[in-house]
């Protein structure tokens, strides 16, 4: 990082030279419609179906799968999201590489960042990792504005996929950028440097 980040208002589906400008701890704010959901089993899902080379019921060519979790009401006149929620994206690790691989997938979103599988395959396709405030659902649901569609009804309601579209939804931190980029890589790295440099002190202090 070069301790000068930005703020970019992105619309979906997106355009790769826009994605491609942004570097790790840039923020985002995004207009269009996003699909999530917070389900192992869902994406799981998801990677048999293209295993097995089935089509998607929902098409995410050039969009943004969240792990993230949606609370939706049926009202009179429709459904509407009440909340949605961030999860862990590591979770999800086992999965992800093939669905960025093979699916047209342009972003991920979640909480607590990627592994280096997952970050290798973003790099691959030109995708990025956008990062959910911890602690900022109040704030982040206030961007949603429809509940577009709901497939795979099977699930339980959080598993489910959803399609949402939101209105400025962010500020979500791009936590890794097309070029594999990590900024969790690079915390780890200053953790770890930080760490020696504790151990060493506590060394000198027993001498």
């Amino acid at each position: 990082m070069d301790g000068h980040s930005h703020s970019y208002d992105l619309t979906l589906p997106f355009v790769q030279d826009e994605l491609n400008q942004l570097k790790i701890g840039d923020l985002v704010y995004l207009t269009g419609e996003v699909v999530v959901t917070v389900g192992l089993p869902t994406h799981k899902r998801i990677k048999e179906y293209i295993d097995a080379g089935k089509q998607l019921p929902m098409d995410l060519t050039d969009g943004m799968l969240c792990q993230v979790g949606a609370y939706i009401e049926d009202t009179e006149s429709g459904q509407v999201c009440r909340y949605i929620n961030p999860s862990t994206s590591t979770r999800f690790d086992p999965f992800l590489p093939t669905i960025i691989d093979h699916s047209g997938v342009k972003a991920i979103g979640g909480k607590g960042g990627v592994g280096p599988g997952t970050v290798a395959a973003m790099q691959r396709n030109g995708c990025v990792y956008l990062s959910f405030v911890g602690g900022a659902s109040a704030l982040t649901s206030e961007a949603v504005e429809d509940v577009v569609e709901v497939v795979w009804k099977d699930f339980i309601l959080q598993f489910r996929l959803t399609r949402l579209r939101v209105k400025r939804l962010g500020p979500l931190t791009v936590g890794v950028d097309t070029k594999g980029n990590s900024l969790y890589v690079d915390l780890q790295k200053q953790a770890e440097a930080k760490f020696e440099d504790l151990m060493q002190e506590l060394n000198d202090g027993r001498l």
